[in-house]
């Protein structure tokens, strides 16, 4: 299998959120692909923030894709130019939280959506997350902080609206304190 020639190439729709290209493509057997849209989007990152005493750091808000109030992990997308993803996470956090980390360990990085969307999600485990001020939340945001303990929020499938997204964090976290068992909450 190789991958495939693209022939041609044309940006069908760009705005300040958004990209999508057009590529007419060719197979290695000669096979033409005349339409292939591809989702182009900054780098993402999402945070996994776990206070001292095990609660994790989630944010309550609606989400108008899946028209509902959802529970989840903060994140975000990287500004223009933004290519510390550490950096990102931990702004992304304070934003959308008031939060801020000790630490901010990479567990993990995965494409969000290989087969149409061309960035990659950014994994962070925040450790020793505490409040550090009042969020920044960006005009179209409207956020509810909420402590859980990690325990319950492992149990993800109880949740009434799930991220494919933030069910790769918890495998993303869950293999990091495989490995590094002190860090896992107790409780």
């Amino acid at each position: 299998m190789k991958p495939w020639k693209t022939l041609q190439q044309h940006q069908t729709y760009r705005d300040d959120y958004i990209s999508l290209r057009t590529d007419k493509c060719q197979r290695a057997d000669g096979h033409i692909i005349p339409t292939y849209h591809i989702l182009e989007q900054p780098e993402w990152v999402t945070i996994i923030p776990m206070t001292s005493s095990g609660n994790l750091v989630l944010i309550e808000e609606y989400r108008h894709g899946a028209e509902a109030v959802t529970l989840g992990l903060p994140g975000g997308v990287t500004n223009v130019g933004e290519t510390d993803m550490a950096a990102a996470a931990a702004r992304e956090l304070r934003e959308e939280t008031g939060y801020s980390c000790g630490q901010l360990v990479l567990v993990g990085r995965a494409y969000a959506n290989w087969a149409w969307q061309n960035n990659q999600v950014s994994y962070y485990l925040g450790l020793d997350a505490a409040p550090a001020g009042p969020q920044q939340l960006d005009p179209n945001e409207e956020i509810r902080v909420v402590e859980m303990a990690y325990s319950d929020f492992l149990n993800y499938d109880r949740l009434a609206h799930q991220h494919s997204l933030h069910a790769a964090a918890l495998f993303y976290a869950e293999r990091y304190f495989q490995t590094t068992p002190y860090h896992r909450p107790k409780t």
